[in-house]
């Protein structure tokens, strides 16, 4: 029996390229704005006492956080591996394993032979909809819903439009994120799904 994630995640491939740099805008939107707490600010006379407030993170928790992190790093590689059809980009390897890594590369090696670049800022809006298991976290499942409306892939060196070249909107994505042996969090597939799926 095949797994349905990784057989959409083929048939879909074309569709990832249109989505290859989805996380940029969302990466750029969660930046801090905010300066750094003055020194003054941070002083505090030695008489006073400050009520602890940390609450450390349940295993679930940090998971979620840590493949979440994971995700949007794919994402946000892939993003800047498209613009030039970088498919050999060692970020991606960072983020993404099995699978996940043999589709976007794939993709990538794809627009790279036909002198295909991409252009754009896609959005994403990942949410953790699983952990499991929950005391000692290894596989966590993300839905998204990646909205490529203002992306094309163009021509190399001529920025000119792509024939044929799926049109932009929003799509549902499903990606399992695993955690690795050295304790990283990869993504380790994902399935694109057809335009207003979400």
């Amino acid at each position: 029996m095949r797994n349905p994630l990784v057989w959409l995640a083929a048939r879909r491939a074309r569709a990832v390229p249109a989505l290859v740099v989805c996380v940029t805008g969302a990466l750029a939107a969660c930046g801090s704005q905010e300066e750094p707490p003055t020194q003054q600010a941070n002083q505090r006379s030695n008489d006073e006492t400050v009520p602890s407030t940390s609450t450390s993170a349940s295993p679930a928790e940090a998971a979620a956080h840590q493949a979440e992190a994971a995700y949007v790093g794919m994402w946000a590689a892939m993003a800047k591996a498209g613009e030039t059809s970088d498919w050999k980009a060692p970020e991606l390897g960072k983020f993404a394993t099995g699978n996940a890594l043999t589709t976007i590369t794939r993709s990538l090696y794809a627009d790279h032979f036909n002198h295909v670049v991409t252009r754009g800022t896609p959005k994403n809006n990942p949410q953790v909809t699983s952990v499991e298991p929950q005391s000692n976290p290894a596989t966590v499942v993300i839905t998204d819903c990646g909205d490529s409306t203002g992306t094309s892939k163009v021509r190399e060196g001529t920025n000119e439009p792509v024939s044929g070249d799926a049109p932009g909107g929003r799509r549902s994505i499903v990606a399992e994120v695993k955690k690795q042996p050295d304790g990283s969090w990869r993504v380790s597939q994902f399935a694109v799904r057809g335009l207003g799926t979400c």
